[in-house]
Order: C-alpha cells, then sequence, then structure tokens
C-alpha cells in the first residue's frame, strides 16, 4: 500500500471507525439501561427514547409516568367520586409504587389519601387550592428537596366540592443510574479511542517507522564502511521502493569495493611477475652483451648467435612492456576506435593468412569456411579486431596440448527474431500502427573452433574475466597476464556485439562473437 493510501486508512482508522464503534457502544449501553428501566417499571422498550436518559432525565421520568397520569385524568373527568373510594385508590397505587410513583388525593385542602407516608415527609408543601381552577387544572412541579416531578390535576367531586390528585414521580433513582450510563460511556469511548490509537501506533510503526529505523541503521553501517549487511524490506510502497534503492546502492558499493580491492591486488600481482620477468631477460641481455665485450664471443658464429639470442630477448622486454601498457588501457577502458566499412571476406581472409604461417610453424593447421555474400561489409575497427582475432586463435595455440592441432573459422550471417506484434493492431490519432513490424536485425556470426583440451564447466562462465587464468584445465606456466580475453569481450561488445563460449573438456573449445551487418542502401 502507498503512504498516500496509508495515510487515508489512518484517517479513517482515527476518525470514522471509533465515532462507529463508539455509536454502537453508546447505543448498546443505553439500551441495556432502558431495558433495565423496563423491567423495574413495567414498561414497553419502545415508550422509551435513548438518550432521554443521559440529556433530560427528567423528561425520560416524564415520559415513564404519562400512561398513568393520563389514566387518572380520565378518572377525574369521567367518574372523580371514585377517588374516594380508598380501596379503589389503593389498587391504582399499587399499579404506581411498582413504577416508582405515588398517589395523592386531596379534597377541599385535606389530605384525603397518600399512597407512601415514607416518602410524603421528604416531600416540601404542595398547593393546595379550595376553588377549582380550570386555567390552573394541570400542572407539573419539581421538588428539589425530595427529587420528584408532581403533576397535579385539579377537578370537582359531585358534591361540588375541590378535588386534587397529585401524581409524585420519584426520580431520586435517577442519579446514580445516570452517573452509570455516563461513566459507562466515557469508559466506552476511552477505550475505543485507547485501542484505535495503539492499533494506528503498532500499524504506522511496522510500515513506516520500522522501515524508516532499518533504513537509518543501514546507512549508518554502510556509512561505516560495513556492507555485507543486507537491508530488509518490509513493504513495496515508497519507503519499500527507497529500501530496495538502498539495498541495490549497497550492492553496487560493495561490488566495487571488491573489484577495487580486486584491481589492485591484480595490479600488484601483475606489476610482481613483470618485474620478476623482465629481470631474466635483462640479465640474459647484460650476460651476452658483456661476453662479446669481454672478447668471449671470438668468432663471428658466436657474435652472431649472441645478437640474436639479445635481440630475442629484446623482444621478450618489448612484449612484457605491450602487456603492461595494455593493463593500463584496461583499467582505464580507454581503447580507442576508429570504425570504417570493411569488406567481410576481404579483411577475415587477410587476417587469417597472417596467422596461418606462425599456425604452421606449431604444428596446427587452420580452415576457414565463410557462408555470407561476397560483397557483405561490416563496420569495424580494423585494428582492434584483429586483436580479437588473434588473441582467440593464439590463446587457441598457446594450450594445444594435441600433436596436430586444429583450428577452423567459419562466419555465417544471422537473423534476431523479430518481436512478435500485438494481438490487435493498434493505431496511432494520424491512423499509422503503434507498434510496427520490425525488420529483424541481421548479424555476422563467427565461430572459432578448436581440439585442444578444453575449459571445465566450472571456470567456462569466469573466462572473460579480466585476470582470470583457468589453471586446473590450462597450463598456468604459460606466459600470459589473463587479460586477452578480457580484452576480446570489450572490443566486441563496443562493436555492438556480443561473445561467449561452448566447451567439452578433452574435445575442444568454441568461442562465437557477433557483429553488426551494414545496411545496405
Amino acid at each position: 500500500m502507498k503512504i498516500r493510501g496509508k495515510l487515508i486508512t489512518a484517517f479513517f482508522i482515527m476518525t470514522i471507525i471509533p465515532i462507529a464503534l463508539i455509536f454502537l457502544c453508546v447505543t448498546a449501553i443505553l439500551n441495556r439501561q432502558n431495558a433495565m428501566f423496563a423491567d423495574d417499571y413495567n414498561m414497553e422498550d419502545g415508550n422509551i427514547r435513548n438518550y432521554d436518559i443521559v440529556l433530560n432525565p427528567v423528561s425520560f421520568f416524564y415520559n415513564i409516568a404519562l400512561p398513568d397520569y393520563q389514566s387518572i385524568y380520565k378518572i377525574t373527568q369521567s367518574s372523580p367520586n371514585k377517588l374516594l373510594d380508598k380501596q379503589f385508590l389503593e389498587q391504582i397505587n399499587d399499579v404506581l409504587l411498582r413504577s416508582g410513583s405515588y398517589l395523592i388525593v386531596v379534597k377541599d385542602k385535606t389530605y384525603y389519601y397518600v399512597g407512601s407516608q415514607e416518602k410524603f415527609k421528604k416531600l416540601g408543601s404542595l398547593p393546595l387550592q379550595s376553588i377549582y381552577d380550570e386555567n390552573a387544572s394541570r400542572l407539573t412541579y419539581i421538588d428539589n428537596k425530595s427529587n420528584s416531578i408532581i403533576k397535579e390535576i385539579v377537578f370537582g367531586f359531585s358534591d361540588k366540592t375541590t378535588g386534587q390528585a397529585f401524581l409524585v414521580i420519584d426520580f431520586s433513582d435517577i442519579q446514580p443510574r445516570w452517573f452509570t450510563v455516563v461513566r459507562d460511556i466515557a469508559l466506552a469511548i476511552f477505550f475505543i479511542l485507547l485501542s484505535t490509537g495503539t492499533l494506528l501506533v503498532i500499524w504506522i510503526y511496522q510500515s513506516i517507522l520500522r522501515p524508516l529505523n532499518t533504513l537509518r541503521l543501514a546507512t549508518m553501517q554502510i556509512g561505516a564502511g560495513d556492507l555485507n549487511e543486507p537491508i530488509h524490506i518490509y513493504s513495496s510502497d515508497e519507503i519499500g521502493k527507497l529500501c530496495c534503492d538502498f539495498e541495490e546502492m549497497r550492492i553496487r558499493l560493495k561490488n566495487m569495493v571488491e573489484e577495487r580491492i580486486q584491481s589492485e591486488e591484480n595490479t600488484r600481482e601483475i606489476i610482481s611477475n613483470i618485474s620478476h620477468d623482465l629481470k631474466t631477460p635483462i640479465t640474459a641481455i647484460k650476460g651476452y652483451t658483456e661476453g662479446i665485450l669481454d672478447g668471449v664471443a671470438d668468432t663471428a658464429e658466436k657474435q652472431q648467435k649472441y645478437l640474436q639470442t639479445i635481440y630475442a630477448k629484446a623482444n621478450d622486454i618489448t612484449y612484457l612492456i605491450d602487456e603492461l601498457s595494455l593493463f593500463s588501457k584496461v583499467e582505464r577502458n580507454s581503447f580507442a576506435y576508429n570504425f570504417v566499412s570493411v569488406n567481410l571476406e576481404r579483411y577475415f581472409t587477410d587476417c587469417i593468412e597472417d596467422v596461418s604461417l606462425d599456425l604452421e610453424s606449431k604444428n596446427i593447421t587452420i580452415d576457414y569456411y565463410n557462408t555470407t555474400d561476397k560483397d557483405t561489409c561490416i563496420l569495424a575497427d580494423t585494428e582492434q579486431l584483429k586483436r580479437v582475432l588473434h588473441n582467440i586463435i593464439e590463446n587457441a595455440a598457446k594450450y594445444n596440448d594435441k600433436p596436430d592441432g586444429h583450428i577452423s573459422v567459419r562466419i555465417e550471417e544471422v537473423k534476431r527474431k523479430p518481436v512478435a506484434p500485438p494481438l490487435y493492431r493498434q493505431l496511432k490519432e494520424d491512423g499509422s500502427d503503434l507498434f510496427p513490424q520490425q525488420p529483424p536485425d541481421e548479424f555476422i556470426q563467427v565461430q572459432i573452433e578448436d581440439n585442444g583440451p578444453g575449459i571445465a564447466a566450472k571456470d567456462l562462465p569466469h573466462i572473460f574475466d579480466r585476470f582470470y587464468r583457468a589453471d586446473v584445465s590450462r597450463n598456468s606456466s604459460k606466459r600470459g597476464s589473463g587479460l586477452g580475453l578480457a580484452i576480446v569481450r570489450m572490443i566486441i561488445s563496443d562493436h555492438g556485439g556480443k561473445v561467449w563460449a561452448e566447451s567439452i573438456e578433452g574435445v575442444g573449445t568454441s568461442f562465437y562473437f557477433t557483429l553488426k551487418k551494414e545496411a545496405r542502401n
């Protein structure tokens, strides 16, 4: 999930979810209290509105006693003399007591019936009337002394006397219940906010802060030079991608450091080897030169022999210097190219002729096959491409272990398969194809095969690495710096081609490389 999505989710977790949970919890708490009130006061749940107990408890109790009040009012209007029957009043009062209320009847300012003497003693003074006043016949009082709601009904008896009926509703029980409801609601809100906040903090820590902390520690390790500890990736969001980038950077830095260390070791090794190898020809040159100067070579034949030896040793020194110069260019990747159009047949024929005489002296035959058109041309640097051929052929000749060596060079034209078109044709606004069919790329493939000792399977993937020499399958005593095939890969890559090898131990090795064919006008 992206960070934007996480922020939106966090907003819902902080707002919508707590509001929904609080609403459900408050509703459940109030429904539970309503059910308890319904049981205590013998009422139907539908007659109790959920939020009155919290917002307006007086109205809540008023609504509870409203059906009883209406029943008493009907009696005062239709049969007021029934309120003089104490047995009837006891029946009514028993019903009222079950709902927390009681009845008081007054006749001519005299208390005729009191439904609860205990609660009546706590009650304040009631407004007793001697004259029937229609405008004040139905009044409601709140007595704070006894925490009661008093509903008054003024009526007249059949003997023309004034009567008053007081329905006293005791709401002293509402305060502890109200505190209980408020406490439960407050606790529910607190635990909902606490749980959602805890979940949100854990989620943000796991998805954002933990990767950032991991990234910070990894940055400190990289800054301290420790490139071996991998960066663990926990998500696919922007932070996860940043961790991926840091991991790629760490791997590249590690590879660069390892390459630098390896390069330094290789540099020390090749300089040490060349310095050691230089001592032998220089010592020989000095010795034969002193022999000539001291008159040891006292005949023309000896002098000629000494001079030829000096010349050969000088060539060895030249070869070692060339190796050192070549190593410097490889390290700097500073090969210079001069690409020209070259006729493929004439160029390779000349190259094969150049090396054939030297190979014959080593008892190695070479065959050349070219199946391309005689007019085929390539764009190449002739000197550098010749170096490629010489390095591969000389490498094969150097490690040849057969009495009759054989090398074959085959050239053919290959075509890269075009990318398959989409299933449905897609057009641009101008009506042309969005994905036009591309003509296949044409390449020239060169194969150089020998019948030498072959290369071990474990060494084959590394033979194009710099300074790598397969000492197990090849004679490590052969003179060489381990740069020949690395140079081959570099030159072919700069020509826009690729190079690879296939080998079977004891049978031989085949080297392949490709060159781009020059397009014809």
